[in-house]
């Protein structure tokens, strides 16, 4: 799939709103031909060095047939999603941009964005277009461009796909990486190779392009990831990127989307592709956490306000964190204990909560997820809580001793710990069990 600069309003081209279904129909009907005929063009744009000013890689962008109402993409786009063919589209885009880079033979330290959505990756390629794919994993440096939406629109399939991603060889970079809270907060378990800031919408405002910043150097400090700024159009935005701590940029400043060049040039620097791909941990965050931290045993009277405190983390140590809890099935027994987690959704930037019988109705949102555990899984008897911020992380795992125990006097084992890393795994075990949308499909890259 591609972004595009300047899009004709699709009203515009296919009638008023009132048109209705007839104009949907038309679109429908004019995206399949391009589909079925794999009719389109691929434009690249180039990314630079912003020490050096060198380019370094490109970004795909795709077109429709020239001409033609379907050129810019964004209608593509939304022809595909109401034919039911987005998975196919994006496949497409991806083919033809590597097709197009392996022609032009450039050299092979070059990078190329190519963007795909994370559910894409769960489908089977089709079978037309694999062979450009498994030649691009052979001979082409690869960055999977997601935005940032993607993240929240299904977590529970999201650790599935970057897996995906990783097992081919490629990388991931993120768009608008920081701007949002919920993104932001989920970076930690997606590691992306590269961050992406959008300064489109920010030309002068250098208060907030340096807040932007401060979540972006805080991540890449910890993971060695690259910060890619892109919305370059002026001499004086190139700073601006410096300052928000980018290595990288992009925008018509550099070029506007076009051809590839004729011929190869070395480039002075490459983009890192420097993470690991998510563990297939099927672990439990206590068994986690106390590898690094012993656990220790108390009453549940006293456990309950170490707990809440750790909760109480998600949002007073910086931007709002990610927060997830396993809650074993004593929770409910506590005064107030389901106004107590509908306000933590409200608070944090993500909030997932797992459990055997959760019984609990959280807020409507794009942030909030619940998810039920089998009896026989071994996180339903834990109680856990992750908070994973930008700035700020902390865990804490507890169990009972004894299972048929009930009331204050309850002894449970439990463990505490700050270890980044170790927060990290805890956290990826979780969301590794939050439901996902729809069956993984097998994809053979």
């Amino acid at each position: 799939m591609a972004t595009v600069e300047a899009v004709t309003p699709w009203p515009a081209v296919y009638g008023t709103a009132g048109s209705g279904r007839a104009n949907v129909g038309r679109l429908v009907e004019a995206v399949n031909r391009v589909i079925d005929r794999r009719d389109i063009t691929t434009v690249f744009q180039p990314l630079v060095d912003l020490e050096t000013g060198a380019v370094v890689g490109y970004e795909a962008f795709a077109r429709g047939p020239a001409g033609s109402a379907l050129e810019p993409p964004l209608k593509l786009l939304e022809g595909a999603r109401l034919a039911r063919r987005l998975a196919e589209f994006d496949w497409m885009c991806a083919a033809a941009a590597c097709d197009a880079v392996l022609c032009a033979h450039l050299h092979r330290s070059m990078t190329i964005f190519i963007n795909i959505q994370p559910a894409t990756m769960l489908t089977t390629c089709p079978e037309d277009l694999r062979a450009a794919i498994w030649r691009a994993q052979s001979n082409l440096r690869v960055v999977v461009d997601m935005n940032e939406a993607a993240l929240t629109d299904d977590p529970g399939s999201l650790l599935d796909a970057v897996r995906v991603v990783r097992g081919a060889g490629w990388g991931i970079a993120i768009d608008n990486a920081v701007a949002d809270p919920a993104c932001l907060a989920m970076l930690p378990l997606v590691r992306p190779d590269v961050l992406k800031l959008d300064f489109r919408g920010l030309r002068y405002g250098l208060p907030e392009i340096a807040a932007m910043g401060d979540g972006a150097r805080a991540f890449a400090e910890q993971t060695g990831a690259a910060v890619l700024v892109q919305g370059i159009e002026e001499l004086d935005d190139i700073g601006a990127a410096r300052m928000a701590g980018a290595m990288f940029g992009q925008g018509w400043f550099f070029g506007r989307p076009g051809p590839l060049p004729d011929k190869a040039v070395v480039p002075t620097s490459v983009f890192p592709l420097v993470q690991a791909a998510p563990l297939l941990d099927h672990s439990t965050p206590f068994g986690i956490i106390t590898e690094h931290s012993p656990a220790v045993i108390a009453e549940e009277r006293y456990l309950v306000p170490l707990m809440r405190n750790v909760e109480d983390q998600v949002d007073t140590n910086g931007p709002p964190a990610l927060l997830l809890e396993a809650l074993d099935d004593e929770w409910s027994q506590e005064p107030g204990a389901t106004a107590r987690l509908r306000q933590l959704a409200k608070r944090a930037a993500f909030f997932a909560v797992l459990g055997a019988d959760i019984g609990v109705s959280l807020p409507s949102s794009p942030t909030t997820r619940t998810g039920s555990l089998g009896p026989s899984d071994p996180l339903a008897s834990e109680w856990d809580v992750v908070v994973l911020g930008p700035h700020y992380a902390v865990a804490a795992s507890a169990r009972p001793v004894d299972r048929s125990a009930i009331g204050p006097s309850r002894l449970y084992e439990y463990a505490v710990t700050h270890d980044r890393d170790t927060i990290v795994r805890a956290a990826q075990v979780m969301w590794a069990r939050l439901p996902r949308r729809a069956p993984t499909l097998g994809v053979e890259l």
